[in-house]
């Protein structure tokens, strides 16, 4: 596996409104070409990381646990930029060189939103949690942020506006769950979370 490359974000859209987007590809080598389609894959991944908007991209090498196939997973800053990834000349090109390398379609899952945001199991397609699970992992990284919150600022708070104490507690648990209360959450439940 190769390590995330650091984002390169030139032409990015910086409106904090729109989420990252992920595609996770699965692809089938001729066998005995299992070399072959790692150099390809490698190449791709370097050529999509010049891309504005290129946020990682990570390579799975064939193995059994994934049915020999190799797993190709990109992240871009946002929807429009997966799109111009995906329409453009040099990806056309990298497919191009793709023929006689793989057996079978290519399986494509993308994901974006709060899906995202789920830890999913390394070398696997990603494949979001059943919805329950998901409400179970929100409830109990929600549940220790608005005991405090209502424990230790409401009652300084208790004066003010209510549409301006909801606000507080919006700006702080929003970004708690994005990137505390659930990433952690996931990874440490990721069993369960995914079986």
């Amino acid at each position: 596996m190769r390590e995330p490359r650091s984002g390169r974000d030139q032409g990015v859209n910086h409106d904090r409104r729109v989420l990252p987007v992920s595609v996770v590809i699965s692809r089938t080598p001729v066998p005995g070409l299992e070399d072959q389609l790692m150099a390809w894959a490698e190449g791709i991944s370097g050529a999509a990381d010049a891309f504005p908007g290129h946020l990682d991209a990570r390579i799975y090498a064939p193995d059994e646990t994934d049915n020999g196939d190799l797993i190709l997973a990109f992240s871009f800053a946002d929807a429009d930029s997966l799109t111009a990834w995906e329409h453009s000349d040099e990806r056309l090109s990298w497919l191009r060189r793709l023929d006689g390398l793989v057996a079978g379609e290519a399986t494509t899952h993308s994901i974006s939103g709060f899906e995202g945001i789920f830890a999913h199991p390394p070398g696997r397609p990603v494949v979001p949690p059943p919805r329950w699970k998901t409400a179970a992992i929100i409830a109990l990284a929600l549940y220790p942020v608005s005991l405090l919150l209502t424990w230790l600022v409401t009652p300084h708070t208790a004066e003010w506006n209510v549409a301006v104490r909801v606000l507080l507690n919006v700006l702080i648990i929003v970004p708690y769950m994005a990137w505390i209360g659930v990433p952690y959450l996931t990874k440490w439940l990721r069993g369960w979370l995914h079986s």
